[in-house]
């Protein structure tokens, strides 16, 4: 039994010995001030003292470009693989407190170290896009710390993390997909060469967080994005319809009138659902032929575009509300220069009523 105690009390002290040569020889940054970069880039933390902040900004600052490599390194520092079994069988070990060992391994200090460099890179800026990589890699970080960082700092980044989100996007999964879909969002209308694969992400993953995520990114891009909105709301899933309408209704609400009674009568097997999902892509469904409002649609779209347009705002149209009223504005002013509404507005007229029953227009056509 002794013996065996000998055994792991030798084994315990020498990997001690190599755990704290590890911890010496590990790089720390270059020198400012008689200080490493390491310890400059944590006091940039909101953990750390705020009175060192301005005095850490600088430091960083003078370094400049100079620091990426350092910086980039810090992002990466983790335990190898070994460490943790070195640990686990040291804390077996009699006589040995696991919280020294733990010191002396530097366990406690890795988030912030990470941390740091994040920090450190967010302070340089768009300087420090070659770290876009390292930075989009730490999003996925297990440490709120890291991955709260990582975040502050792509948003600062404008438009340059695009590219390599979106060729990473399919390959996480988890909160690590869904923070990438956070800065996208931030991104708003830079971001909509993404929304094919935030597409993909919302069929694919439907009601889940990411999906969730995914669907408020897209709401963010702008009139360009209207293509693939059009795409789920014309789905065979009511699920990803409803995401698309509700995409759609963000996306252009001044259309509000429309969303609303598409979303309360267009269901599954709806006798009309194809001739709206048509129109649908007649008007928003072109990449190449983009509209503002149906109104736009009417008075500077193809023909094709047009009729859709008047048939989706008859299908928007109640009695008094504007749809109605700008239908019977169209219909009863001169519009010798506009052949199209006018057969546009003949073709959806009915015997039973339609929209000459609506209360004459008090506003122009906006």
């Amino acid at each position: 039994m002794k013996k065996w105690q000998i055994i792991k009390i030798s084994a315990g002290v020498l990997i001690l010995i190599f755990l704290l040569l590890s911890f010496i020889k590990r790089d720390r940054g270059p020198l400012i001030k008689g200080r490493p970069l390491e310890l400059w880039a944590q006091d940039l933390l909101i953990t750390a003292d705020p009175i060192k902040h301005n005095a850490a900004k600088k430091a960083v600052s003078q370094l400049g470009t100079n620091a990426i490599p350092w910086l980039r390194k810090a992002l990466l520092y983790t335990d190898p693989f070994w460490k943790k079994t070195l640990l686990n069988i040291a804390e077996s070990t009699p006589f040995i407190d696991p919280k020294n060992i733990h010191l002396w391994a530097n366990t406690y200090e890795l988030a912030e170290i990470r941390a740091g460099g994040v920090a450190g890179l967010a302070e340089l800026g768009q300087l420090a896009a070659p770290a876009i990589p390292d930075l989009v890699e730490a999003l996925g970080d297990p440490n709120h710390l890291v991955f709260n960082n990582a975040l502050l700092t792509l948003n600062g980044m404008g438009k340059l993390p695009l590219n390599e989100i979106t060729n990473k996007l399919s390959r996480v999964q988890g909160q690590h997909q869904t923070r990438m879909l956070h800065v996208l969002r931030n991104m708003q209308q830079e971001a909509v060469g993404s929304a094919p694969a935030l597409v993909r992400i919302i069929e694919t993953q439907s009601g889940s967080n990411e999906a969730n995520a995914a669907i408020a990114a897209l709401s963010t891009m702008g009139i360009k994005a209207a293509p693939a909105a059009v795409q789920l709301a014309i789905s065979s899933r009511y699920e990803l319809r409803f995401a698309g309408f509700n995409v759609l209704s963000r996306l252009f609400p001044a259309e509000h009138e429309l969303w609303v009674e598409l979303k309360s009568n267009i269901q599954l097997g709806h006798e009309n659902e194809k001739e709206v999902f048509l129109a649908l892509q007649n008007v928003w469904g072109h990449s190449d032929e983009l509209y503002n409002s149906l109104s736009d649609a009417i008075f500077r779209g193809s023909p094709q575009s047009c009729e859709a347009a008047i048939l989706l705002m008859h299908k928007a149209a109640k009695r008094g509300n504007s749809s109605a009223r700008k239908l019977h504005k169209l219909r009863n002013e001169t519009l010798n220069s506009y052949p199209n509404i006018q057969a546009a507005l003949e073709k959806i007229a009915a015997p039973s009523g339609g929209f000459s029953k609506f209360e004459p227009a008090k506003n122009t056509l906006k």
